[in-house]
């Protein structure tokens, strides 16, 4: 017996498009076009597994994972402009099935950080540490020329790539100091300020791990919790935080 195509409601649309930031998640394309001051779509909602797979679809699919028993759920569908859908589904192949599986997948992955960014909290007051980041004269100040980020490499395993470990590193060994410094101010105004905050990363962090996930993607949610929770006027104000933990002990 076939299955009815739901009409996903301008709710879940709009979800299913915000979540690969609406372009197609194959070629980049803009999932909106606007023509005449309108805007219109330029997207269809995909069928990951298929919705009614054909013999020879159930024989190429049939030892491939699901991201849901119900191939209408939302975790089995993804926004493709109408190039992409088409190709994507005729002729349908084990390669593409496998790289559009795990480009959804890493979409939920980061809709579920998303949703635990709201019940994990950080005081607001570590803003006041990454706007010291842009404008405090001192940052140029080396104030321990034989401090050196040796935790590191000592925590780190092979799971983080060769760049990132590398931009750990080099902000650890260029901001450390500098942050620590700001956190003793702070704490000179509120006792315990920055204690407070390192137990708010701890517990993330310990979230994230509990969650399974490799050091790579601990530090990448890690980073964009940071950014989501202080929103600073670039992400690398919130990866030098992130390096500033690792370096820490909080992280890793």
């Amino acid at each position: 017996m076939s299955k009815d195509r739901i009409n996903y409601t301008t709710a879940q649309q709009t979800a299913l498009v915000t979540q690969v930031d609406r372009v197609c998640p194959l070629c980049s394309a803009p999932l909106f076009y606007k023509k005449n001051s309108r805007t219109y779509k330029n997207y269809e909602i995909a069928h990951i597994y298929p919705l009614n797979p054909k013999p020879e679809e159930k024989e190429l699919l049939k030892n491939e994972k699901r991201l849901s028993e119900d191939v209408n759920h939302e975790n089995n569908v993804i926004p493709l402009c109408k190039g992409c859908h088409g190709k994507f589904d005729k002729p349908r192949t084990i390669e593409e099935y496998r790289n559009l599986f795990s480009i959804k997948k890493k979409l939920i992955a980061r809709s579920n950080q998303e949703e635990i960014w709201s019940r994990y909290s950080i005081e607001a007051e570590l803003g006041i540490v990454i706007d010291a980041l842009y404008s405090d004269p001192n940052i140029d100040i080396e104030s321990d020329l034989e401090f050196t980020p040796k935790t590191v490499d000592e925590k780190l395993d092979e799971t983080i790539t060769r760049p990132t470990h590398r931009k750990i590193k080099t902000q650890v060994r260029d901001y450390y100091v500098f942050i620590k410094e700001k956190f003793s101010i702070l704490d000179q105004s509120e006792a315990d300020l920055s204690e407070t905050i390192s137990l708010q990363v701890k517990t993330y962090y310990l979230k994230q791990k509990r969650l399974g996930l490799d050091q790579q993607e601990i530090y990448e949610n890690i980073v964009a919790w940071i950014n989501a929770k202080t929103k600073p006027k670039t992400m690398d104000a919130s990866e030098i935080m992130a390096s500033f933990f690792v370096q820490n002990c909080e992280v890793f």
